[in-house]
């Protein structure tokens, strides 16, 4: 016992390099699932102390609702709990059907907690479906129905709404993400708990190969397997201990720098998550690390323990012949020796490959799903302005006056732009303009037309749009893109584009009517001299209106103050010849300024304008938009906030082990250079040799990681298709082939500059 001890002891100091090395790597394995754990952890805390608080941490409300209809739903198996309240000063209590029931004399409000909150659109359609037995609107399920967004929000369900679909109501999200915050944590520990194996493997492995030729002495002695075993577990046991407390120390650090960036991106939301070392997750994260040391030094370790004596003095079981690869004949002789060395080190260079594999796979499905996430992120922060406002013009309200004091006394960020709109039919020529004929409507003589919304900008707004896409003052932009919406439970986003960009498009104003008895569209002209001037089609978006992308499913038309008033009077005054006024599906009220708004603190803004309302007894309508986006926009900025870190942390341990392993694997061919030097071999011509290993490795991982990526990324674009369907693939070619290149660069650094190393140590 002594002996074995001595051993370990004389093992550990006599290569006290490797020891390090394999120290360095317990440290990273064991920040790598301390953090994540720490963070999982302290995130999943901090939601339960600021949103799933008693009292308010259900999902769904249900208003006036009888006690029958109470008793009906309660018995639903994915319901948790139910609290009810009579009226709205009465606190919530807890609904038991056994002893509270026959108490329930009038309707009363119920807030619903579900079992499985991802399911919430999918519970709360049912609930609804069962309740509601006649015809219903969208209007009269709002006012009864309605979710608890911010908390919802917090778990990934974007935007819930209540629809009518085939006069059936349904409960619908914008976008859910719930089951992506579970995936994520599942993916990350799997992914680091695998890299922690092979990182730990290959720091034993490489260990325990050097002293193959002690052990084979050793067994030459008469020392058992087990007594082998043992020396190397109580290796593992010492440098394992120093590198867990080590990365404890670490991961506590790294993850409280972590937790202070995620909280700036929350500021703004009220929540904050404070750091939180939960024993239990402790233990569980404690266990997966010894486990993985224990796995990654055992195995290597019965191999070594099992090896010969002439075949552990000698070394040459990794020396196979084998047959000679078209590369070999066509690389120079640098490129041969590198390929035979690969050959000859299998087991080490495999471990480089599978760990550039699982980077470079990484990388490109993670900025993948970051891509398309972006694009989903601009269709749920719907608005670009912060509020709207409206005005009656009749009134002679001098609201330029209100919003420049507030401007020059808190804000002098704030903007603005007026705006009017509506709704007309255009008769458009050429006929062949159209991309898609179901977008258009077919008149008479096989003429085509098309409804549109007409927005009239004041001339700033106007200018600054005119100079964006290259056009003339008097020229009227076309916003050429269309939105469509479909979807149950999730909301799908499909973007087509109406008109060819090379068409010559001319614009007729008129008057749409359908005739019932010969089963045709009709129309009259209303005006076709007012849109004489050029037609500029676009496909960027004034700012302010980028809620008008999902608002209305069809082109929009920009004109200037003047333009506007001269089609909107012009329209007022047609008198078509079977009906007293022409047809509009836009009906706005043209005494009404509406005004878009841009400011830093909407909230101080809505005081500001509610104050103004009041006290000088001024009518406006007012939407506070940013209020509803913020947290939606917080949490697509945290989701993408975790995945960088994740890519991150996959690059770092990948690159940090590459180092080790190649290091490892020139230590043991010192012999080798030696030779080639006493042949005639020049420093260069080593180089040339390790930089044809590398690019044989990257090569090789390249064409392995695009194999595994592809049908992952087909994964990605599938899913993301139920909620967005684009024209284009979101893969960024781009920045992977940067990734790519500067991977090469770092792993051709590595080689060369590992080989320094070696020499300045001789």
């Amino acid at each position: 016992m002594k002996i074995e001890k001595k051993l370990t002891y004389n093992n550990i100091s006599k290569n006290i390099k490797r020891t390090i090395f394999t120290t360095i790597s317990i440290i990273l394995c064991t920040v790598l699932i301390f953090t994540t754990i720490i963070l999982v952890s302290s995130i999943k805390t901090g939601i339960a102390n600021n949103t799933n608080i008693y009292y308010n941490d259900y999902h769904f409300i249900i208003k006036n609702i009888s006690a029958s209809d109470l008793d009906k739903i309660n018995s639903k198996n994915y319901i948790d709990k139910i609290y009810i309240q009579s009226n709205s000063n009465d606190n919530l209590s807890i609904y038991d059907s056994n002893t509270i029931a026959t108490s329930i004399q009038s309707p009363v409000t119920a807030y619903i907690k579900y079992k499985n909150v991802n399911n919430v659109c999918q519970y709360s359609t049912d609930i609804i479906q069962e309740l509601e037995t006649s015809d219903v609107t969208v209007n009269s399920l709002e006012n009864k129905y309605s979710f608890n967004k911010k908390l919802l929000t917090v778990y990934g369900i974007i935007d819930v709404e209540i629809a009518v679909d085939n006069y059936a109501p349904i409960c619908r999200a914008r976008v859910n993400y719930s089951f992506v915050i579970n995936i994520i944590v599942i993916f990350v520990l799997v992914a680091f708990s695998l890299i922690s194996i092979i990182i730990l493997y290959n720091a034993f492995f490489i260990t325990i190969n050097e002293r193959k030729k002690e052990y084979a002495v050793l067994n030459s002695v008469g020392a058992t397997e087990g007594q082998i075993l043992k020396i190397v577990l109580r290796e593992a046991i010492i440098v394992g201990i120093l590198g867990i407390i080590i990365g404890f120390f670490i991961s506590y650090v790294t993850a409280s720098q972590i937790l202070k960036i995620l909280n700036i991106l929350l500021l703004n939301t009220g929540y904050n998550i404070n750091l939180t070392l939960n024993l239990k997750y402790i233990i569980f994260s404690l266990l997966i690390i010894v486990f993985n040391i224990y796995i990654s030094a055992t195995i290597p370790c019965v191999k070594a323990s099992t090896t010969s004596v002439i075949q552990g003095i000698k070394d040459n079981s990794g020396i196979k012949r084998k047959r000679v690869l078209l590369l070999e004949k066509i690389v120079p002789i640098d490129g041969k020796i590198a390929i035979k060395n690969i050959r000859r080190n299998k087991s080490k260079y495999v471990v480089i490959t599978i760990l550039l594999v699982i980077c470079m796979t990484s990388y490109i499905a993670i900025s993948t799903y970051i891509n398309y996430e972006k694009k989903t992120a601009d269709i749920v922060t719907q608005y670009d302005v912060d509020a709207k406002l409206g005005f009656d013009s009749s009134l002679n309200i001098d609201y330029k006056s209100l919003l420049n004091n507030y401007k020059t006394k808190y804000d002098n960020n704030l903007r603005y732009v007026e705006y009017k709109m509506m709704g007309i039919y255009f008769l458009v020529e050429p006929s062949n303009a159209f991309i898609d004929d179901d977008f258009a409507t077919i008149y008479q003589n096989n003429k085509k037309g098309i409804r549109m919304v007409v927005v009239g900008l004041d001339d700033s707004t106007y200018s600054n749009y005119i100079n964006k896409v290259n056009a003339k003052f008097g020229d009227y932009i076309l916003y050429n893109k269309v939105t469509l919406i479909s979807g149950k439970e999730n909301l799908q986003y499909k973007y087509s584009t109406i008109f060819k960009n090379d068409a010559n498009i001319i614009l007729n104003i008129i008057d749409s009517s359908y005739n019932n008895e010969t089963g045709e569209h009709e129309y009259e002209v209303i005006d076709n001299e007012i849109l004489c001037n050029n037609c500029v089609l676009t496909n960027y978006l004034v700012d302010g209106f980028k809620d008008f992308q999902t608002q209305y499913i069809a082109p929009i038309l920009f004109v200037n103050n003047t333009t506007y008033h001269a089609i909107e009077k012009k329209y007022n005054n047609f008198i078509p010849t079977n009906k007293q006024f022409p047809s509009k599906w836009i009906y706005s009220d043209t005494d009404e300024i509406s005004v878009r708004i841009n400011c830093n603190n909407i909230m101080h803004f809505s005081n500001y304008i509610s104050g103004i309302s009041d006290i000088q007894n001024i009518p406006i309508e007012a939407d506070y938009f940013s209020l509803d986006n913020q947290e939606k926009i917080v949490y697509i900025n945290v989701i993408q906030f975790i995945l960088r870190v994740i890519i991150i942390a996959i690059i770092i341990t990948a690159l940090v082990s590459t180092i080790n392993v190649v290091n490892a694997s020139l230590c043991e061919r010192e012999q080798d250079f030696y030779i080639l030097n006493s042949i005639g071999a020049t420093r260069v011509t080593i180089n040339k040799v390790l930089i044809f290993e590398g690019l044989y490795m990257f090569v090789k991982s390249t064409i392995i990681s695009i194999i595994i990526s592809v049908p992952i990324l087909f994964a990605i674009i599938n899913y993301m298709k139920n909620i967005i369907v684009l024209d284009k693939l979101l893969i960024p070619f781009g920045s992977i082939l940067g990734f790519f290149i500067i991977l090469l660069l770092i792993m051709l650094l590595i080689m060369v500059y590992s080989t320094r190393l070696i020499k300045e140590e001789k």
